[in-house]
């Protein structure tokens, strides 16, 4: 044993004072640091030319209440400060030559025009139309489509002789906040908490993300140094003093000591933040131990996967084209995180969080989220996982003990399995 850990501080301490590892340190922060700050100096470069639209009224009586909300927006919500921050919508009336109004938005003249039928106050059949060269613009179709709307009930409340402001008294709608289930004290008082709904979405969904992101930032890296170290023949080397298997593990637990380390580092400088803020009070604790567990299970599992399939391949070519199938097994977890996360009870999400390659991402996920699954799904998980988990580490044992010294034969899954089974 003491050569495993021997060849795992070895691995460890190569690793962490590679380029890679400094790069992956520093990478995600500043990318991440980076775009915040991007968007930030890039928050006020906005185009602020004035949208202009040009408006065929078939009813005869909208256009000028549209009019009327446009100067009153542009009066309040595109200025902050004295600063313009957002252009102003003009609107125009126009007659219904459509070639020529598609004319003048082809020139520049126009950023739109609207069409609004004759008979849509009177709720006869037909639909207002908005036509433009920039379809992306959300900002402007959405402001008249609402403005539309909001003058269009106007119209038929006073039509119909109704009170606006009674209905709109009557119409008032009741609130309704979120709560956990109330529980009694040891005073026999009724305790109910609000529930946050940020902490509530953000931490299941940045627990597996960061679970994910450091599963994939240290387990590929074994893939890589498997096989460079098998193509310059450095592993006939070692294998001279150690056994494969001692090998193998020894870089396995090395990769698993980085992982951990990147932990640290990303998790302590979140704290750091979290605690400058004073946002600490937000951060799941009790949820570290668990993270820290699956972590360990995912690198193990993922580690033994990558670290076979360098073993098994001479060439980088053969790598690329065996880690298709195992790239689609840790990529299941992003195909369903989101079902999960909206329904974490239900049985398909149970189902899916039980299966052992998916558990340590999509049973973290369920954990951060209240109250949590059920204890018997939490014991039945971490036994199926910690089980395939001695699997993989014993198969990926076996693939190493041969790969690693088979030279100029093509990788195969089937060639793979017979390893696993040969004595």
């Amino acid at each position: 044993m003491s050569k495993v850990w021997r060849v795992a501080k070895t691995e460890y301490l190569n690793l962490v004072r590679s380029k890679a590892f400094l790069v992956s340190v520093f990478l995600m922060p500043f990318f991440s640091g980076g775009a915040i700050a991007v968007q930030t100096l890039l928050g006020d470069r906005v185009d602020l030319r004035d949208r202009r639209v040009a408006v065929v009224d078939g009813t005869g009586a909208l256009l000028q209440g549209l009019e009327r909300a446009a100067d009153e927006r542009n009066a309040g919500e595109t200025m902050e400060r004295g600063a313009q921050v957002r252009p102003r919508f003009v609107i125009e009336g126009a007659s219904g030559d459509e070639m020529a109004l598609s004319a003048r938005v082809r020139s520049g003249e126009l950023f739109a025009y609207l069409l609004v039928p004759q008979g849509v106050i009177r709720r006869e059949p037909g639909e207002v139309t908005y036509h433009t060269q920039s379809p992306t613009y959300e900002d402007l179709p959405r402001w008249l489509r609402n403005t539309i709307n909001g003058e269009v009930r106007r119209i038929r409340f006073e039509q119909s002789g109704l009170d606006r402001r009674l209905v709109d008294e009557l119409s008032e709608p009741v609130p309704l906040r979120q709560y956990g289930i109330a529980e009694v004290t040891a005073t026999g008082e009724v305790k109910k908490e609000r529930l946050n709904e940020l902490q509530t979405f953000l931490a299941p969904m940045g627990a597996m993300f960061l679970l994910f992101m450091l599963v994939m930032m240290a387990a590929p890296m074994l893939l890589n140094t498997v096989l460079e170290e098998k193509i310059q023949r450095i592993s006939e080397i070692l294998v001279s003093s150690v056994s494969p298997f001692e090998l193998f593990l020894g870089k396995l637990l090395g990769n698993v000591f980085v992982s951990w380390t990147l932990f640290l580092i990303y998790v302590g400088g979140g704290l750091f933040v979290a605690a400058h803020y004073g946002a600490l009070h937000v951060v799941p604790f009790a949820l570290l131990g668990w993270f820290l567990f699956f972590q360990l299970l995912a690198l193990l599992i993922f580690g033994s996967i990558f670290s076979a399939i360098g073993a098994s391949c001479s060439e980088m070519r053969d790598a690329q084209s065996m880690m298709t199938p195992a790239m689609l097994i840790v990529m299941m977890p992003m195909f369903v995180w989101f079902v999960v996360l909206k329904s974490p009870n239900s049985p398909f999400a149970v189902a899916v969080s039980l299966f052992p390659p998916a558990t340590p991402f999509l049973m973290l996920m369920r954990l951060a989220i209240p109250p949590g699954p059920a204890a018997w799904e939490v014991a039945v998980s971490v036994v199926l996982t910690a089980g395939f988990t001695l699997f993989c580490v014993w198969a990926a044992g076996k693939i190493f003990r041969i790969g690693v010294l088979a030279q100029g034969q093509a990788p195969s899954y089937r060639r793979l399995v017979q390893w696993i089974f040969s004595r």
